[in-house]
């Protein structure tokens, strides 16, 4: 659902952008807004990868830190969770994720940290 309204809002920016064209204001929103994109993609590139800087397409990766939540039970038992299972499915481009596409919490304990 996520991706569906990323979508509409591209197709929405790309029609503005169509319009302005036959515009005579297109001429100083244009190149403002190209400066805009190559800035933006420089930025994602110098940024730390959270991929090989080669990955291209959908990708899921888990990230684990400690529970500090007293209330959080692992899901497998019941038993006081000691570490936070976070999960995310995510568009990567060049390495870095652009668009989040899934992403939830499991709380574990230390018997079924695997």
């Amino acid at each position: 659902m996520r991706l569906r309204r990323e979508l509409v809002v591209v197709v929405v920016l790309l029609v503005i952008i169509g319009a302005l064209v036959r515009t005579s204001a297109g001429r100083f929103v244009l190149p403002l807004v190209a400066v805009g994109v190559v800035a933006s993609l420089g930025y994602l590139l110098f940024k730390t990868p959270a991929y090989s800087r080669t990955t291209f397409g959908p990708r899921r990766r888990i990230l684990e830190s400690t529970s500090s939540d007293t209330n959080a039970t692992c899901v497998e038992c019941g038993a006081p969770a000691t570490t936070i299972r976070r999960y995310v499915r995510e568009w990567v481009v060049l390495g870095v994720p652009v668009v989040l596409l899934d992403d939830g919490r499991n709380p574990v304990c230390d018997d079924h940290l695997d």
